[in-house]
């Protein structure tokens, strides 16, 4: 659904709080973060009463350096299948933020935990109907479950608000990230 993919960017876009900013993220590198991730699981009050079936597939993004600038081709699922996006983002104004703009509303992504290597959380904020609402997602270079990161995303959504019934792990069925790996044709 777009306002899921909405929420991907803009947590990809949103600065680091400073009081919960990892030490890794201080220097943190666009390049180091390029490449695919794989959502694992997600947090948000947002009231999405029928989320269950309409989300439970694995979404992704392939994020990409150009320039100043990323490029993020995200897929996810809504009610009528799988949903390819592709949107610019611009570095924030500290390590491990960026800003998606777009018609639909912008976003802002901040990387609040990552090593680059296999997990990062992102808590993203975007604008929909003037209000401003908020999405923590994790996400992982492989689909092995990494325990220690599953368990950093609770304690980070739990420090940020986010309770239990909140955070949704997501179901390991790879339709819509076999359409992005394909080169299906994103719908900026």
């Amino acid at each position: 659904m777009e306002g899921k993919v909405l929420l991907t960017l803009l947590g990809l876009c949103m600065g680091l709080v400073a009081g919960t900013q990892d030490a890794v993220l201080k220097e943190f590198d666009f390049v180091k973060f390029s490449g695919l991730w794989y959502e694992i699981a997600f947090a948000s009050k947002m009231g999405m009463p029928s989320l269950p079936l309409k989300v439970e597939k694995m979404g992704a993004v392939v994020v990409k350096l150009e320039g100043n600038q990323l490029t993020l081709t995200t897929t996810y699922y809504n009610e009528k299948g799988c949903v390819i996006e592709q949107v610019r983002a611009l570095p924030g104004d500290a390590p491990g933020r960026f800003k998606v703009i777009r018609t639909a509303g912008d976003k802002d992504v901040e990387i609040v935990a990552t090593d680059s290597k296999s997990y990062t959380i992102m808590d993203v904020f975007l604008q929909m109907a003037g209000t401003v609402h908020r999405v923590m997602k994790l996400y992982s270079r492989s689909l092995d479950h990494n325990e220690e990161a599953l368990k950093k995303f609770h304690m980070v959504a739990q420090e940020r608000g986010l309770t239990g019934p909140d955070i949704h792990l997501l179901k390991n069925d790879l339709t819509c990230v076999n359409a992005l790996q394909l080169g299906g044709v994103p719908s900026s």
